[in-house]
């Protein structure tokens, strides 16, 4: 956990700028290609395509700065919105290898996922943690604090302790943005900002 890492006028700033274009929220299926909606994730998102808003520009270099590799190797960055009683199931964020397709998927193009980090824009009155079943951890949201865990070892071994879940939110809303970082560059740069 790294405290103090989106400040609050920068929470505010980026919850103003999703609220208007969120969608329900989708899951990578089982080719590692098409998303569609799924009933193990309940939330409502959207994607900042780079170039879109300076801020979130710069909060996606100050994370992939924080977690040691070049901004080209980050997804775009997605806020998503909890409600009461809204989920993220427990999932992994890193791709099956096996479910490569021969027409080339996300993995076989960009490389496997390596790491995420979870930025919390707004505290929770109650729910909403981040939970590790396997390991006995539950992450409380804290406003302008980020989550960053990884899974895939230097042997390119996939760590299934990773496993987590959004837990249901009982009282207010649960915001946050996730960074997905990607082993190789997951779109061209004019500059590696």
């Amino acid at each position: 956990m790294l405290d103090g890492v989106v400040s609050d006028a920068e929470c505010d700033a980026l919850i103003g700028e999703a609220i208007t274009a969120m969608d329900r929220s989708e899951v990578i299926g089982a080719d590692n290609i098409a998303s569609t909606s799924h009933e193990s994730r309940t939330s409502s998102g959207m994607y900042v395509e780079p170039g879109r808003s300076p801020l979130a520009d710069a909060l996606q270099r100050r994370l992939m700065s924080l977690v040691g590799l070049p901004v080209s190797h980050g997804e775009p960055l997605q806020v998503l919105r909890y409600g009461p009683g809204q989920v993220y199931e427990p999932h992994f964020d890193f791709f099956e290898p096996d479910a490569v397709d021969s027409a080339g998927s996300t993995l076989s193009q960009f490389g496997q996922r390596v790491a995420t980090v979870i930025c919390y824009l707004a505290d929770v009155r109650a729910g909403g943690a981040t939970v590790f079943p396997e390991i006995g951890l539950e992450v409380r949201p804290r406003r302008g604090s980020a989550l960053y865990f990884t899974y895939v070892g230097a042997d390119g071994s996939l760590d299934r302790r990773s496993l987590h879940a959004g837990a249901p939110v009982v009282e207010g809303e649960k915001w946050i943005v996730t960074q997905w970082c990607r082993e190789r560059p997951y779109r061209l740069t004019t500059t590696d900002r």
